[in-house]
């Protein structure tokens, strides 16, 4: 069997270029996750099923756009979402398919659509990550909101928003702590002379370096730095776990069958793939996450990994994060730029 068909097409591409080129491909995957995230398990599952798999990786709000374009002749099958927040967008606008799979039972239900237009298949939790040549262990801040203190003034760095979990966060934050609290938060880091950088590869990078002393990312960034180099002087800590605390914030990529797509069946079963043990144990591994699953192995336990019911998770449900991303963009995005 020749080696699987996997495109990777740069989204300025206009429909009529590409569209009906994927099309007339085979299946096909919207991905927001990048293409070597994934790949070993599209692999493998067009290796176990001998459906072809024809992917396309770009931003989730550009595919979701795209999704939206398509709608009365849909190119796409199934999109992949970093968070559920765009997930949840184009269930509201009808543009998903309900489909509850029997894979899915075992996950928490805070992890599936209300409908079952969309299913979480790994979680990714939002951490702080410090420099250990630069702050000491028991220095290291043990709060998201410690970081307005002026000991951390200009020493702390994040993501834009143009990634995700960082819309997410500071829903997160809104849906447990108000408008008025994000707000006067937001505003108290950009007073602290927080520093924005264009991607969480870009912070892991910057703190490991020495660049900045702290920064605000997701958990598998610490573990991507460690694969790089070993020796890094980097540390992890999972903020907001005392009494009375809010918790570490939890995100799970999202899989979603596109309505009115071409290829109903091997959609489905691509997400079946998704969640049982062995494809699902794929992207675990190869993304870093952690396991939506009870029981299921965690990658990086060694490293001070957590999995779920190892920490304080944030009591924020994924539609309540939906809820309020589009709020969040407009009213903090002007100020959260690199």
């Amino acid at each position: 069997m020749s080696r699987p068909l996997l495109v990777s097409l740069a989204l300025s591409l206009s429909l009529t270029a590409w569209g009906p080129a994927l099309a007339a491909q085979g299946f096909v995957v919207y991905s927001a996750r990048k293409e070597e995230l994934i790949r070993l398990a599209i692999d493998l599952f067009q290796q176990e099923t001998a459906i072809k798999v024809t992917l396309l990786t770009g931003k989730a709000g550009e595919l979701a756009r795209r999704i939206e374009i398509e709608k009365e002749d849909p190119r796409g099958d199934l999109f992949l979402g970093t968070t559920a927040g765009v997930t949840e967008l184009l269930r509201r606008k009808g543009l998903l398919v309900s489909y509850s799979s029997p894979s899915a039972r075992e996950l928490p239900e805070e992890f599936k659509a209300p409908d079952g237009t969309w299913v979480g298949i790994t979680g990714r939790v939002r951490v702080i990550i410090y420099n250990r040549n630069l702050v000491k262990d028991a220095d290291a801040p043990r709060s998201f909101f410690d970081l307005t203190d002026p000991k951390w003034r200009g020493k702390l760095v994040v993501a834009s928003m143009g990634e995700r979990t960082t819309v997410g966060h500071l829903a997160a934050i809104m849906a447990l702590k108000g408008e008025e609290f994000t707000a006067r938060y937001i505003r108290g880091l950009k007073d602290n002379g927080l520093r924005v950088l264009n991607n969480n590869t870009e912070v892991r990078k910057a703190v490991a370096l020495g660049e900045y002393a702290v920064g605000i990312t997701n958990h598998y960034y610490y573990l991507i730095q460690l694969r790089e180099n070993p020796a890094s002087p980097i540390g992890i800590i999972y903020p907001d776990q005392g009494p009375g605390e809010m918790g570490a914030p939890v995100y799970s990529i999202t899989a979603a069958i596109i309505k009115g797509g071409k290829n109903l069946g091997a959609a489905k079963k691509f997400v079946d793939f998704l969640l049982q043990p062995k494809g699902n144990r794929l992207l675990v591994e190869g993304e870093f996450e952690i396991p939506l699953f009870p029981g299921a192995r965690l990658v990086g336990e060694e490293r001070g990994i957590l999995g779920l019911g190892q920490f304080k998770k944030a009591p924020v449900t994924q539609v309540q994060v939906a809820d309020l991303e589009s709020r969040v963009e407009r009213l903090f995005g002007a100020l959260l730029i690199p």
